[in-house]
């Protein structure tokens, strides 16, 4: 075995190369670079680093066996979300009982606007917002036109709204 230079010369001859090999298989510089000075870490913890016959290959090797080890803890380990991730939520999906009691209240409310509204006015909203029909659909099953069966739904909708603002 011939001698080869120091560790520190070890690491200004491939620190390098041995970077950009991490930085392709990691496709993270920042981990390519914390790898990459644990390869240098691993090899001061040999007993003889100047008598390796191949430095660049055990160098490369150690590199190797690092990214191994990462993929594996990856896959061994849950995905987790950063806290600030606004996919992440963390609240209940249910409203809170003041929530609930608002919305309760707000509900009444506009069923009694709708029970106040004469009935025809009352079925072209119904038919307009909850079935989908157009104002030709509306207009023929209540026997207008087109035209009234709008303004039916129209007044319907500012009855409610000026119901609902009213007892707000």
């Amino acid at each position: 075995m011939t001698a080869h230079p120091d560790l520190d010369a070890l690491f200004q001859r491939y620190a390098t190369d041995l970077a950009g090999y991490l930085r392709r298989q990691l496709q993270c510089p920042h981990l390519a670079e914390d790898l990459c000075q644990e390869v240098f870490l691993r090899l001061g913890q040999h007993p003889e680093p100047g008598r390796l016959e191949e430095p660049r290959a055990y160098l490369f090797r150690m590199a190797r066996n690092l990214v191994i080890d990462h993929h594996r803890r990856c896959r061994s380990r849950p995905v987790s979300h950063p806290l600030d991730d606004p996919a992440l939520c963390l609240s209940c999906p249910r409203p809170c009982p003041e929530e609930a009691t608002e919305h309760h209240l707000h509900l009444m409310r506009l069923r009694e606007a709708l029970d106040a509204l004469p009935q025809r006015l009352r079925q072209a909203l119904t038919w307009h917002r909850l079935e989908g029909l157009t104002q030709a659909e509306i207009g023929r099953r209540l026997g207008v036109s087109e035209r009234m069966a709008g303004r039916y739904v129209a007044q319907a909708i500012e009855h409610c709204r000026a119901q609902l603002e009213a007892a707000a």
